[in-house]
């Protein structure tokens, strides 16, 4: 009977064991990477004519170490019109940079945990783009240390000021 309930307890013990390994293993991954890109004040839909228009991000690593972000940017296909400017036409691609606070070009960045970086994307419209288009362009920060990607979604509205 003693030997029974012994291998109970040992074999309860083993079980208990795996599953703390298995929660601090979880638990680890989930704090280790991940990150937070926001525009700031939410305004994340402008337009821009021939002087181009900025945005203003911040990215927060939300993570419980040290991460090396990779910036990039991709113009989106998909339409961002809005209610108040409607257009089937296809989007434009326009000139996109990811500034720093000293408006040097980012493409990597390193942040300690719970650091915020101020982040400026500069959006210029190229001679020739045709007006009353939209560019849909996603800012990502992916985390080098894991597949984590923190993005944010700018809506560019490209007028026709000679209409006003």
């Amino acid at each position: 009977m003693l030997n029974a309930l012994n291998g109970t307890a040992l074999d309860r013990f083993k079980i208990l064991s795996f599953l703390f390994f298995l929660f601090s293993v979880s638990y680890g991954f989930s704090q280790s990477c991940g990150g937070d890109l926001t525009v700031d004040k939410g305004r994340n839909v402008r337009s821009a004519d021939e002087d181009g228009t900025q945005f203003s991000l911040s990215l927060v690593n939300t993570s419980s170490k040290s991460q090396t972000y990779q910036i990039s940017t991709v113009e989106l296909k998909e339409s961002c019109a809005t209610d108040h400017y409607k257009s089937t036409a296809p989007n434009v691609n326009l000139n996109i940079s990811v500034l720093q606070k000293n408006d040097s070009q980012v493409k990597e960045i390193t942040l300690a945990k719970g650091e915020t970086a101020a982040l400026k994307v500069q959006v210029n419209v190229p001679a020739g783009t045709p007006f009353n288009r939209w560019s849909c362009i996603e800012v990502q920060a992916q985390a080098k240390s894991c597949n984590s990607v923190a993005s944010a979604m700018l809506r560019v509205f490209v007028p026709d000021n000679s209409e006003e």
